[in-house]
């Protein structure tokens, strides 16, 4: 669940570098373990690429040696099987048939083994009808962007898992992982990427191309946890499926309390939504670190409860003697939501119940974001009365995935990590 932003200016002394830099903040979140930014500028190469968050790499010192008129961002998750001593995309290569630098990042894997040289070097082909076979013939669930003095390719896989939009802000063409990127730095979305769909511009404008399209199938994860709220995709708003997600949970799960407390930060509009339903009062009575990021996707167990436990804090007259209903957004291990009971029970919680805005995730997942074993999966082989119990719970329930389904507009999704629809089943 990598992002990747791509942009590209026709104006080739103009600087698009403070865009860049901006756009790659606004996805931050999917991703920060590394993170690069590269840019050209008639053929010279300026970058950045290190371990750790943006913050962590780009400061006074060096920020002024970044320009270009094109370039692309890359905020790196890692899965348990990458290099890690691998510099983060975006890397560089001399393609066979062009004269020009090109510069390529990629959010996700492919099934056989196509490396990213090898992909430019077929994606700069000047014959579209052979680009368009490759694509056809590069399966795997992916996002990928191409960047050169001369153009811009975006390609998005056959499945629709992986997610690519488009927009434009003055004479600078975007494509990003999501569309908050694009219009934190004011730009205006023009479509979604199409499954298969091949977007390239230049100096020309743009146009698409379209290989084979298997299905169209978002991960439904990113409604739950990946984006943010600000997001759209598949032409839903992120944060209006949230609300959706804490309604149909409460008519899913009633149950009587004094307040609702959203876990920070995913599950904080799920909480909303659980409280409009219920007439409940809504109360943040946790705070965050907001200097201790997303636990979830901290690479080891000893990492995720050292950050648990300085990430949260309760504001406990909020909590003395009452009965606690707990939205989050999922339990995948149960780390978190174990701690978050604890916190709350020795801060005078009467009663703690928890209502979880997805399905239990009783499958592994290695594409969208990394369960490498089913093992680790607290849900797995259990039941909800188990799991409550694990977590010490007063009661729990998750939403049905038929649920999570309507809040998310009843449309396709991939919804491997919940037993759900799978279109790589199909390949």
């Amino acid at each position: 669940m990598s992002g990747i932003v791509g942009i590209f200016s026709k104006k080739k002394y103009k600087n698009i570098f403070p865009d860049l830099y901006s756009a790659l903040y606004a996805i931050q979140h999917r991703g920060q373990e590394a993170m690069g930014i590269s840019l050209l500028s008639h053929e010279r190469l300026s970058e950045i690429r290190g371990k750790g968050e943006i913050a962590n790499n780009i400061g006074l010192d060096n920020i002024s040696t970044l320009a270009g008129n094109v370039g692309l961002a890359h905020a790196k998750y890692m899965f348990a099987e990458d290099d890690r001593s691998l510099l983060p995309m975006p890397w560089m290569f001399y393609p066979k048939n062009s004269d020009h630098k090109n510069l390529i990042a990629i959010d996700g894997k492919f099934f056989d083994k196509n490396s990213p040289e090898e992909i430019v070097n077929n994606l700069n082909s000047k014959n579209e009808d052979e680009i368009i076979e490759y694509v056809n013939k590069l399966n795997g669930v992916y996002a990928l962007l191409i960047v050169s003095g001369k153009r811009m390719i975006a390609v998005r896989d056959h499945y629709g898992i992986k997610n690519l939009c488009v927009g434009k802000n003055d004479d600078n063409y975007i494509v990003a992982s999501e569309s908050c990127a694009i219009e934190s730095i004011g730009g205006q979305i023009c479509h979604e990427l199409k499954p298969g769909e091949i977007y390239i511009v230049d100096d020309d404008g743009e146009k698409s191309y379209f290989s084979k399209e298997i299905s169209n199938s978002p991960c439904i994860f990113d409604f739950v946890y990946t984006a943010r709220p600000d997001s759209y995709i598949n032409g839903v708003s992120v944060y209006d499926a949230r609300i959706r997600m804490g309604e149909i949970l409460y008519k899913e799960h009633p149950v009587d309390a004094d307040i609702v407390v959203g876990s920070p930060d995913s599950g904080l509009i799920s909480a909303v939504g659980f409280s409009r339903a219920s007439n409940i009062k809504y109360e943040r009575a946790i705070v965050r670190n907001r200097y201790i990021n997303r636990t979830f996707i901290l690479p080891t167990d000893s990492t995720r409860q050292k950050g648990i436990r300085i990430k949260l804090n309760p504001i406990k007259h909020l909590l003395e003697g009452k009965r606690v209903v707990l939205v989050d957004d999922s339990i995948v291990r149960g780390n978190t939501v174990k701690r978050v009971i604890e916190i709350l029970k020795e801060s005078g919680a009467k009663e703690v119940h928890i209502r979880i805005a997805s399905p239990q995730v009783i499958k592994e997942e290695n594409y969208t974001f990394d369960v490498a074993d089913k093992e680790h999966l607290i849900s797995y082989n259990r039941s909800v009365e188990e799991v409550r119990k694990i977590i010490g719970a007063d009661s729990l329930g998750f939403i049905s995935l038929e649920g999570l389904r309507e809040a998310c507009g009843n449309k396709t999704y991939y919804e491997n990590c919940f037993d759900g629809f799978n279109p790589l089943e199909r390949k």
